[in-house]
């Protein structure tokens, strides 16, 4: 075997290297010495002015698109090149973490590095970061607290990116310094998608959807985190379907009051005490027994929605009241809500539970459920009941929202491909907003041509 030297590869060569990784860094002081040169400092200043003068007019006259397309840009280059993301920086905050390892052979000190920065809001960055040899996703998630400590940030998550690589989301602040409105209700039936309901938005500033079709739900918090507001923002999203008959909400409502403004319009399928629930629950068990016979004998496996198939969508409030503090009806409720949810997804039964104690004490049939989001907790152990092991680990740190009413909404849900948990916030939905679903639900239904073109 041939030896192989213990020199490092030599300065020079690695800013080659390193231009070459970076080529915009090179090309703009490239330009601007051509320009100096070619055109003279004269025009090249009257070109650099207009430049300016044209993106603060920008700035100043179009403030949507600008923070849209233009924002996000200087952000990210400003905090690529002078944040804490380049240079001896980066490399000062890898070694302060632990991030670093000794090359075997030269004894170099590796240290990962940044790929590129993205910041599409001024609250989140999410740096691409390459592992050094050696190193796994595990290193960065043991060091999260560490890394949002030294970054002065709130929150630091990690994400599995390409094949050697991590992805660092850096909050900032709190993305959420204001309330969401609730969004205006559909007025048609085709502007309604079953598999994409925009209840909020997102940490990036992207709309939070969620789907109510082919799943079933959990959304747990403590008291005052805003769980109706979920349950609400549903609720006006689907209100043209709810109109036309192509979807039917169930409701178990313990605390009496959260959803009693919706009794006109749920035609009796309301039920407020442990013993009513109980009925409920076991007579939307039996409607899905019914409809799977239909589909037996029609010799089908699944029906898209219409009025002869309607989506019937059970919502029980603090599930835990009725599974473990009341054990006169708890194993008749967790014998029918097993069933449904095992059960309902081909006949487009969804159940859609919210609880304060995720704890399977407390909600046996959690794992059964597997859409969840989790807002403001008590426990430490609350985010990983709820999205999965290491979800706290890797940023689902609800246990950390503030207990204040500004932060009711606000909570952590896992993204469908990546597995990784994002920060998130519920729209508003007050009693006014409640009003105005009842009365548009109370008006009637619409044609039944549009009606029959909603989840077509």
């Amino acid at each position: 075997m041939r030896n192989k030297s213990r020199r490092g590869v030599g300065a020079e060569f690695r800013a080659v290297v390193w231009m070459v990784r970076h080529p915009g860094s090179v090309a703009a002081p490239a330009v601007l010495t051509a320009s100096l040169s070619y055109l003279g400092p004269g025009l090249t200043g009257t070109v650099l002015g207009g430049v300016t003068a044209g993106s603060v007019g920008w700035y100043r006259a179009h403030p949507d698109t600008f923070d849209h397309y233009a924002a996000p840009v200087i952000r990210s280059w400003q905090r690529r090149w002078a944040g804490a993301y380049t240079g001896r920086r980066w490399a000062d905050l890898m070694g302060a973490c632990q991030l670093t390892r000794e090359h075997h052979r030269t004894g170099r000190t590796l240290v990962p590095r940044v790929l590129r920065v993205r910041s599409w809001s001024a609250s989140i960055d999410t740096v691409r970061v390459k592992l050094v040899p050696g190193q796994a996703l595990r290193a960065f998630i043991a060091q999260v607290d560490e890394l949002a400590a030294t970054l002065k940030a709130e929150r630091v998550a990690v994400e599995r990116g390409k094949p050697g690589e991590v992805v660092l989301i850096v909050q900032r602040d709190e993305p959420f310094d204001q309330v969401i409105p609730a969004p205006a209700l559909p007025e048609e039936c085709s502007a309604v998608d079953l598999r994409a309901l925009c209840l909020g938005e997102t940490e990036l500033g992207t709309d939070w959807c969620e789907p109510l079709s082919g799943t079933h739900h959990l959304t747990a918090g403590a008291t005052g985190s805003g769980k109706n507001s979920v349950a609400n923002a549903k609720l006006r999203a689907v209100a043209p379907l709810i109109r036309d008959g192509l979807v039917r909400p169930w409701v178990c409502d313990p605390k009496l009051f959260e959803f009693v403004a919706l009794k006109p319009i749920l035609d009796g399928r309301y039920a407020d005490s442990a013993e009513d629930c109980a009925e409920l629950i076991s007579l939307f068990r039996d409607n899905m027994e019914r409809k799977q016979r239909r589909l037996q004998r029609a010799g089908v496996r699944s029906v898209p929605v219409s009025r002869e198939h309607p989506l019937d969508w059970l919502i029980i409030d603090e599930i835990g009241s009725l599974m473990a503090y009341r054990p006169d009806f708890a194993h008749e409720i967790t014998a029918a809500c097993s069933v449904i949810t095992s059960m309902g997804r081909a006949t487009n039964d969804v159940l859609d539970a919210y609880v304060q104690e995720p704890s399977k004490d407390v909600v046996p049939i959690r794992d059964l459920i597997p859409n969840r989001v989790c807002l403001r907790v008590t426990s430490e152990r609350h985010p990983d009941m709820v999205l999965g092991d290491g979800a706290r680990e890797r940023g689902a740190i609800a246990d950390q929202i503030p207990a204040d009413e500004s932060t009711a909404g606000i909570g952590f849900r896992v993204d469908f491909r990546s597995r990784n948990p994002k920060r998130v916030r519920a729209a508003f939905t007050s009693d006014a907003d409640v009003t105005e679903l009842v009365e548009f639900v109370k008006a009637g239904p619409a044609d039944s041509g549009s009606a029959l073109r909603a989840v077509a």
